[in-house]
């Protein structure tokens, strides 16, 4: 999978926008600068974010963690190319119990829907990987 640019809103991110490169892309940035942040929006945008997990002594649960600092709800959206085609990919927050839970993937040139992807089926059948 290729991708050519990630939108978040998501944690400190407020409708950050990244585009990643030809080949290996490293994110160079201070402690705090949204390092991790941009990765924990991949891994959602693929998978989404568990919304049973609970906040529990030493842990913070994904959908409070990232839960955007504007007060917002997490929204984004991911282009990028795969064996089906290129695809916009996006997670929108309809109901704060199911953060970036509206799932919609569509082909890029006509925006017509991808049959059978799903948000739950996303990261394994672009990536051939389980979470």
């Amino acid at each position: 999978m290729k991708i050519y640019k990630m939108t978040a809103t998501f944690g400190k991110l407020e409708k950050a926008r990244l585009e990643p490169g030809e080949g290996l892309n490293l994110i160079y940035a201070p402690n705090e600068g949204g390092k991790s942040t941009w990765c924990a929006f991949l891994a959602s945008m693929l998978y989404g974010i568990n919304s049973r997990e609970r906040d529990r002594a030493g842990f913070i649960a994904d959908k409070n963690r990232y839960a955007p600092w504007s007060g917002t709800t997490m929204s984004g959206r991911l282009d990028c190319a795969a064996e089906l085609g290129e695809l916009t990919l996006t997670r929108t927050t309809r109901r704060q119990s199911s953060p970036m839970g509206e799932f919609s993937a569509v082909y890029a040139g006509t925006g017509d829907p991808v049959p059978d992807l799903t948000g739950r089926t996303c990261g394994e059948t672009l990536l051939g990987v389980s979470r």
